[in-house]
């Protein structure tokens, strides 16, 4: 396991997880998220999992709540995940962070196999935003774009390793490269459009004690939770500038003074709000079922 925390130094990269450094960009065709289940689609040859959405035909669903957009996949063996994150904030969360897919073979969102992709770093390995002079103008919103996907290029670079949980009741995490012989399989990229692309394959053999006979037109469904992890917030920040990022509530709300001035004992308590997208999906049998 990895850990890491947040400090008055890393302000910065900080403001990025929860301040929009651009207006998230509506998500063109895809349906809304309906209730209940989502229909995967069966694809007769396995995709490449290799973070590119060039092989990507069929449209995402979109999930306001978590701003992301997705799409699952199967064939006789394999389930597959794809996401696509337009939105800055939660690009830096589900990257820097860390993410955890859960999945499970009753439909209701149990944590019953789980797969921790991106791990989460150390924030204080990025590089600090350039330093300005007291007074001087603060950077426009194309060079806080542009700074924040170097970052994440940056990041994904090295994302090659990630972690299974629950896997074959182990109470520890297991250890894997993303490209796991295992069959579970993992990338994640950033594409020419600044969109952060995520690809997951799973063979349902991990998920299902018995492979379901989907060929044959037994019903599956997989549950499916994507959810954020949180950084370790600071206790205290007797030292820190009135004027911080931290402070002036410039996370969007989400990573900021709780109690207004730190009303409670022990200093300001804080918050972070991050993701998550819960859903199910209805395995495909073959082409257009």
């Amino acid at each position: 396991m990895r850990f890491f925390s947040v400090g008055l130094a890393l302000l910065p990269v900080a403001a990025l997880l929860g301040a929009t450094t651009r207006p998230p960009l509506a998500p063109k065709g895809g349906p809304k998220v309906p209730p209940g289940k989502i229909k995967s689609v069966f694809v007769a040859t396995p995709p490449t999992i290799d973070g590119l959405a060039t092989e990507w035909t069929d449209s995402l669903q979109y999930d306001a709540n978590s701003k992301m957009q997705y799409l699952v996949l199967n064939d006789g063996r394999t389930m597959y995940l794809r996401v696509k994150i337009n939105d800055t904030p939660t690009q830096a969360k589900f990257a820097y962070l860390g993410t955890v897919v859960w999945l499970d073979s009753t439909g209701r969102n149990q944590q019953q196999l789980g797969i921790r992709f991106p791990l989460p770093i150390d924030l204080e390995s990025l590089p600090k935003g350039e330093s300005r002079p007291p007074g001087a103008m603060g950077p426009s919103a194309a060079e806080r774009l542009a700074d924040h996907q170097t970052r994440l290029r940056q990041v994904l670079l090295n994302a090659k390793e990630m972690e299974l949980l629950n896997f074959r009741g182990s109470k520890e995490p297991v250890l894997a490269d993303a490209q796991s012989l295992l069959g579970v399989k993992a990338a994640i990229n950033l594409d020419a459009q600044g969109n952060l692309i995520y690809e997951l394959a799973v063979p349902l053999r991990l998920v299902y004690k018995r492979v379901p006979n989907l060929a044959g037109g037994q019903a599956a469904t997989v549950g499916l939770t994507l959810a954020g992890m949180k950084p370790e917030m600071p206790k205290s920040d007797s030292s820190s500038d009135p004027n911080s990022v931290m402070n002036s509530g410039g996370m969007g709300g989400g990573y900021g003074r709780g109690m207004g001035g730190g009303g409670m004992r022990g200093g300001p308590q804080y918050s972070f709000s991050t993701f998550n997208l819960r859903t199910s999906a209805q395995l495909a049998g073959q082409a257009g079922q």
